[in-house]
């Protein structure tokens, strides 16, 4: 039996399964869009996605593109053309344009270091002189679940992270807090207890309770910095918010961001004192 297809029948379908596929990769990349900013780790697999996509786009993008080209020719085809040619040409952009866009959109909708600061911000903001020193852990703990976390993060390490820290601010026990601190004092990307050195575990009686928030485990840049002064009854005297976000290996320069209580004539963001 001798299949009878003809370019004519080709490209009355291929013009409406082209955009059958673009529908079907824009529908992958945008599910659940409102959903985004609290699961942006999970685009990742997007992303992955888009690579199995891409060659069946590519191939069509080319069959579209040579067979609009072949009916372009009117002296050799002077008949009816079997598709409109704005369609296809609208479908040849679409393609084109596809997966680069839907690669690129989450990261440039969702700028993590901006919403990093405001969420941040809005939080410490949240927090008053005379608050006790268990109600700041307990914002802390609650901070660290809803801050935005990069595409790059494995989310369940992320979650552990952060179940680590709660496991460690609600402990009272020093025998039980010790053996966590070393382990958590590796994690980024959630607010940790530090001394008033970095690299040795807080004293929980100290007077200055010293939480960072690191983007990487090695580097001390794009760090944020949540320093909170008590006074001799434990209640919050002082809360100071700062980070150092340049992209240089310059270790002094970063902005404070939020102080409570704000000092008079307050404006922000303070350059951060030497």
């Amino acid at each position: 039996m001798k299949l009878d297809i003809t370019l004519d029948r080709v490209g009355k379908a291929l013009v409406p399964a082209v955009w059958g596929w673009v529908l079907l990769v824009a529908a992958v990349t945008l599910w659940r869009v409102w959903d985004i900013p609290a699961r942006l780790p999970d685009i990742n697999d997007v992303a992955t996605t888009h690579l199995f996509l891409f060659p069946v786009s590519l191939f069509l993008f080319f069959l579209l593109s040579w067979i609009r080209q072949y009916y372009d020719d009117e002296q050799a085809h002077s008949g009816p053309r079997p598709f409109v040619r704005w369609r296809a040409t609208l479908g040849i952009w679409a393609l084109a344009l596809l997966h680069p866009v839907s690669c690129g959109l989450y990261p440039a909708a969702f700028d993590i270091d901006d919403r990093t600061v405001e969420e941040i911000s809005r939080s410490v903001g949240m927090m008053h002189v005379g608050m006790s020193h268990a109600e700041v852990e307990k914002r802390i703990i609650e901070m660290n679940a809803v801050l935005p976390i990069s595409m790059r993060t494995d989310l369940k390490q992320h979650r552990r992270w952060q179940e680590e820290v709660a496991r460690y601010l609600l402990e009272k026990d020093p025998a039980v807090r010790r053996p966590i601190w070393p382990d958590l004092a590796r994690a980024t990307l959630v607010f940790i207890p530090w001394g008033t050195k970095p690299g040795e575990e807080p004293d929980p009686t100290a007077r200055e309770q010293v939480f960072l928030r690191r983007t990487r485990a090695s580097s001390d840049i794009g760090v944020d910095n949540l320093r909170v002064r008590y006074t001799p009854g434990f209640t919050v005297d002082v809360i100071v918010y700062s980070s150092n976000r340049q992209l240089t290996m310059e270790r002094e320069p970063c902005t404070v961001h939020l102080i409570v209580p704000a000092p008079p004539a307050t404006n922000f963001p303070y350059p951060c004192p030497r």
